[in-house]
């Protein structure tokens, strides 16, 4: 043979050695979750699936061992990795794909609404100091995507893991943060967290429509979401063209800048005038207008209470404050070179892309300060909702049955993990006594679904939130918290109750970091069997003497403390069920409550509110559970 045909021949076996090698990388196909920077679950065998061509034998290998099966005729297949104990960097190949630097360890889905989505730069507690302090590159961050589907999803659309540091931690939720930081710390093992969460989201979009059928209060939605006459994905695409409008409006800087409402000399004569804080809601793009009289020579401070939820404030035609909906709002302040000798003008550009109910202010809570002079904010403003096109009507198609398990639960569904952590329920509190069901089927569905038995399942309690009522009275928020207690009935749950570190006006408290520790002595119990106080005081009986109730509680090993001068958050009633404040006393590792307008007491209340005033706490410092005797 000559040279020039050795040469063709020795480049003809290169390419096809080339092609086949990317043809077979082509044929063996992977879930996105299994990428580079992955963590394995430790300690128990480790689910692989993906497809392949129909009867083609796919196998995986890691650190040296390796299993193998073949692909179903449909080009389905799975199979079990065995055990492996902590530990990395290894490289796993599957097939001719490779994916490198993969821990063993341990793997937490991080599930829920707003709560559990919010990120540490966020405006969390401390949180430029916890960022600094977040280079431990054996924790990693999988962050599925927000996005919604009719039927259950093979796989989702993008995503990948990643490493723990200042650089990235900041983008990472909160609460799964500081759990996973615990977790690596006091185990000494790496550490995955899949981040599946949706802000606003009530749990019923959290399963699947089938099973949501055999939920009560929930069958007449189910089944609509099942109507094949519907066409679901046209409607879908329909909103979320409506839904990209309006934040294109909403994020249209350049176009309200044009229109000039902002500055000092706008003609606003044509406006119509409101009250604020406003007693109803206003709609669509609000523009609020208010001249008032200030000296110069001095800087002032400026609070407007609450704006529900997006705002840009000016004054004087610059702009001083902007607020989204991740913000708290806070004082403003007024550089002396903004403010005019006598006519000042205040603009306001708010908007609520959650429901389009706009509300600004709150009584007592606007005002601004120059020196000691107080002025009140509050009263008569100019105001209009027409200088603006309308805000798109736009469904929560978000909230719909299933579509966010089909598209971010299902496709996750069998990655092999230690358990889930969960904060959720606000956004089914109209409606809390459908809440153990519907919540108990979730997790029952998962884990099902998951084949991984009844793996441990950790949820938050709702916190404290809303103004504080100054008698006992019912609450939805309060059922739903019960409604959470009960869902400790599943094996395998644990709770972390935080009814002591919310925020009346913020639904979204900023101190993540004890939910986390809550949560992670939970799971220190539920998850790795470790026996220890990890929940706060927990009901367990009463008995009446006299008119006197003697209460008895569990997770009170070290006994019982009293935060404060007098107890608080007991409520105690007769057969009328007529609830009073109660006066109390902690007796070792009991309480004792009475009222001396209850001479013969039959039911007792603790922490039975929205927002309630309540002190009681195990020697460990964990919050009582709320609860009530008159089921």
């Amino acid at each position: 043979m000559n040279s020039t045909k050795c040469k063709s021949m020795k480049l003809f076996i290169t390419s096809w050695l080339i092609a086949t090698a990317f043809l077979s990388t082509a044929q063996v196909k992977l879930p996105r979750l299994f990428t580079d920077h992955m963590v394995l679950q430790r300690n128990q065998p480790v689910r692989f699936w993906g497809e392949a061509p129909a009867n083609q034998l796919v196998t995986v290998k890691i650190d040296g061992f390796s299993t193998s099966t073949k692909a179903d005729a449909n080009g389905k297949w799975e199979l079990l990795f065995p055990s492996h104990q902590a530990g990395g960097p290894y490289e796993v190949k599957v097939g001719e794909i490779n994916i490198k630097d993969v821990w063993f360890g341990d793997v937490w889905v991080a599930g829920g609404q707003s709560n559990m989505e919010w990120k540490l730069s966020w405006g969390v507690n401390n949180w430029e100091e916890e960022v600094n302090d977040s280079d431990y590159p054996q924790i990693r961050f999988f962050e599925v995507p927000n996005v919604m589907a009719v039927e259950p999803k093979a796989s989702i659309p993008s995503g990948d893991w990643k490493i723990a540091s200042p650089k990235t931690s900041g983008e990472f939720s909160a609460i799964a943060w500081f759990f996973a930081k615990r977790n690596h710390l006091d185990k000494n093992v790496p550490v995955g967290v899949i981040d599946s969460n949706w802000g606003g989201t009530p749990a019923e979009t959290w399963l699947s429509a089938r099973s949501l059928q055999e939920v009560p209060g929930y069958e007449t939605a189910a089944l609509e979401m099942l109507d094949p006459a519907i066409d679901w994905e046209l409607r879908m695409k329909e909103n979320q063209d409506r839904d990209d409008e309006k934040w294109r409006l909403i994020n249209d800087k350049e176009t309200f800048f044009k229109l000039g409402a902002h500055k000092v000399d706008y003609d606003d004569s044509e406006w119509s005038e409101t009250e604020l804080p406003n007693g109803k809601p206003l709609h669509d793009f609000v523009w609020v207008r208010r001249e008032i009289s200030l000296k110069n020579g001095k800087s002032a401070t400026m609070y407007l209470g609450d704006i529900n939820q997006i705002c840009h404030v000016f004054f004087n035609g610059t702009l001083v404050s902007e607020e989204t909906w991740q913000d708290s709002t806070s004082t403003v302040e007024i550089s002396a070179s903004l403010i005019q000798k006598g006519k000042n003008v205040i603009a306001i550009r708010a908007i609520n892309s959650w429901d389009n109910n706009v509300w600004i202010g709150r009584k007592g809570q606007m005002w601004i300060k120059q020196g000691k002079n107080l002025q009140s904010l509050e009263g008569a403003w100019k105001f209009t909702n027409n200088i603006e096109p309308k805000m798109p009507e736009v469904d929560r198609f978000n909230w719909r049955p299933g579509v966010l398990y089909n598209a971010m639960i299902h496709p996750i569904v069998g990655y092999s993990i230690r358990g889930a952590i969960w904060y959720q329920g606000e956004s089914n509190g109209g409606k809390p006594e459908l809440y153990r069901d519907l919540f108990s089927t979730m997790i029952q569905e998962w884990r099902i679904q998951w084949k991984q038995g009844n793996f441990p399942f950790l949820f938050v309690q709702l916190a404290n939130y809303m103004k504080r009522k100054p008698d006992p009275t019912e609450s939805n928020w309060a059922e739903l918290r019960e409604a959470q207690t009960q869902t400790l009935s599943l094996p395998n749950t644990g709770m972390a109750t935080i009814i002591d570190i919310g925020d009346a006006d913020d639904i979204h408290p900023r101190n993540k970091q004890d939910v986390g520790l809550r949560l992670w002595l939970a799971a220190r119990n539920v998850s790795f069997g470790e026996d220890i106080t990890f929940s706060g005081p927990i009901y367990q009986a009463m008995e009446v003497d006299g008119n006197k109730v003697r209460l008895s509680f569990d997770q009170v090993t070290n006994g019982l403390v009293v935060k404060g001068d007098e107890l608080q958050g007991f409520a105690i009633t007769g057969e009328d069920k007529e609830f009073v404040w109660a006066k109390g006393k902690v007796d070792g590792k009991e309480v004792v409550v009475w009222s001396d307008q209850v001479s013969d007491p039959k039911y007792v209340r603790y922490a039975w509110g929205d927002n309630p005033a309540c002190n009681l706490y195990n020697a460990e410092g964990l919050p009582a559970v709320p609860f009530r005797t008159d089921k």
